[in-house]
């Protein structure tokens, strides 16, 4: 029976994409819609059937930012992480280069980083090697905080993919780092005009806060560092500041003495401002009212605040992601049509509607424009998120990446002809039960169908989600 996997979303933690997904019934055009190759901006279900890096070489640098299509992927995979790669047992230390080219190196090819079995590029290599001191870390962590550019979408996830892959830092390293940093909530206030600083900075301590989990967490959250991340939550910032600002207290508020100490801080009612922003037109606002409304109905409670799923109208929605068909860690909203990953983990859910004939259309609004696939799965395919599998990594799904341009199936890339999605940008995804295919549309431009999924697979199809993110999916 084929399940048809309505919206998977794929990034990492630090990637925060969102999604906004339609669902209607019974709409008489789906056929003629399916030949003119222009959707509308409403969501269709229908179950009748008719419708590299600085080096010597030119060459290396070239062959590092071209796209590597792999045959096929027998190992699990991160999307946005490739496999560590130390020196071999006679291979010279690599030569010290400059920290920033390195790391902005390393953000260039990023996007081409798709399969395990490919070669880490050797900026991130380089890094890794430089990160096994405690001087070296120190220089690696402070470049990442000062040339990450602000517009990059996949800025935070070179942040995560490095600071998660190098050795974890010594207490000394930490403490050094947090006299050099020198995070009060006078520094919030400082340059304020130039806001990739502080996003970087919030990004950094959001993802050590969930390396170090634990005592070496507690330590690092020192009083200096809360009033920082606590200013950075006033409306003064750059929404984006905010954002990772409260994404990082959820990571600290992972150790228990942590949580009790931030939620102390009466952070509560900063947050039931920001909640106000959940339906804002700005996709930034959005995700931070996203995360403001989740973290008071899980993390820090306000004292007779009514939660929201308790007051929430589920009168007509037709279907929704399905929380308990999720895997761990991903943020469903109380209406179950939002969706938000912060872990660096490969995380997904599936709707709550099955279909096994007809034909079927959703649509999905990308409110961050970072890595996600989105698309169809079977109930047979699998949602391992430690292992890295999710939709388009087995024979029982096919997925759509707008950010890297590629369609993905049996754990198989292929590029496809759109350009790279941004914020607003329509995503469509038709089902044709009858035709065995499935068409994705980008702002109603279609691609060619998509078969190979229905060699394999001829049961029932359910909605699903694909990992970290914010998604939104209007009923």
């Amino acid at each position: 029976m084929i399940v048809v996997a309505l919206v998977v979303f794929y990034a990492s933690r630090s990637l925060f994409q969102s999604l906004q997904l339609t669902l209607e019934h019974h709409i008489p055009h789906l056929l003629g819609a399916l030949g003119a190759g222009n959707m509308g901006n409403s969501c269709v279900c229908r179950d009748d059937s008719g419708a590299e890096d600085n080096v010597e070489s030119q060459n290396q640098q070239t062959e590092n930012s071209r796209v590597h299509v792999p045959e096929a992927r027998s190992h699990p995979r991160d999307p946005v992480r490739p496999p560590r790669r130390g020196r071999g047992p006679h291979e010279p230390r690599r030569k010290k280069q400059n920290v920033d080219g390195l790391v902005l190196d390393t953000l260039a090819v990023i996007r081409t980083l798709v399969d395990n079995d490919q070669e880490p590029p050797y900026s991130m290599i380089t890094l890794h090697e430089m990160a096994e001191t405690d001087e070296g870390w120190l220089e690696v962590v402070q470049s990442l905080i000062r040339v990450i550019p602000l517009e990059d979408p996949l800025g935070p996830a070179v942040i995560t993919l490095l600071l998660d892959e190098c050795p974890l830092p010594t207490k000394d390293a930490l403490q050094k780092l947090t006299e050099i940093l020198n995070l009060s909530g006078a520094a919030a206030c400082q340059d304020a005009c130039h806001p990739a600083k502080h996003r970087n900075t919030t990004a950094v301590l959001g993802c050590l806060a969930e390396k170090l989990a634990g005592p070496a967490s507690i330590g690092l959250l020192s009083p200096g560092i809360l009033e920082y991340l606590l200013h950075s939550l006033n409306f003064q910032s750059h929404p984006t500041v905010m954002l990772f600002a409260l994404i990082a207290l959820e990571k600290f508020a992972q150790t228990s003495e942590n949580k009790l100490t931030v939620s102390q801080s009466c952070i509560s009612d900063q947050l039931i401002l920001l909640e106000k922003w959940t339906d804002n037109p700005d996709y930034l606002k959005r995700q931070v009212g996203f995360c403001a409304q989740w973290s008071l109905d899980n993390l820090f409670l306000k004292e007779g605040r009514q939660f929201t799923y308790e007051k929430v109208d589920l009168t007509n929605i037709r279907a929704m992601l399905n929380s308990n068909d999720v895997s761990e860690y991903l943020k469903i909203s109380p209406h179950g049509l939002e969706a938000r990953c912060d872990a660096s983990s490969f995380e997904s859910v599936r709707c709550t509607f099955c279909v096994d004939s007809g034909v079927w259309y959703y649509e999905v609004t990308v409110i961050t424009s970072g890595v996600m696939q989105i698309g169809w799965a079977t109930r047979d395919s699998k949602f391992l998120n430690h292992e890295g599998y999710g939709i388009g990594d087995d024979e029982y799904s096919c997925a759509y990446d707008g950010c890297r341009q590629l369609i993905w199936y049996n754990a198989r890339s292929k590029p496809h002809s759109h350009p790279c999605w941004k914020e607003g940008d329509i995503i469509g995804f038709l089902l044709d039960l009858h035709e065995k295919q499935m068409i994705f549309y980008l702002n109603g431009n279609q691609l060619p169908a998509e078969k190979q999924v229905f060699s394999s697979s001829i049961c029932t199809f359910i909605f699903a989600y694909l990992k970290p993110s914010l998604s939104r999916f209007p009923n």
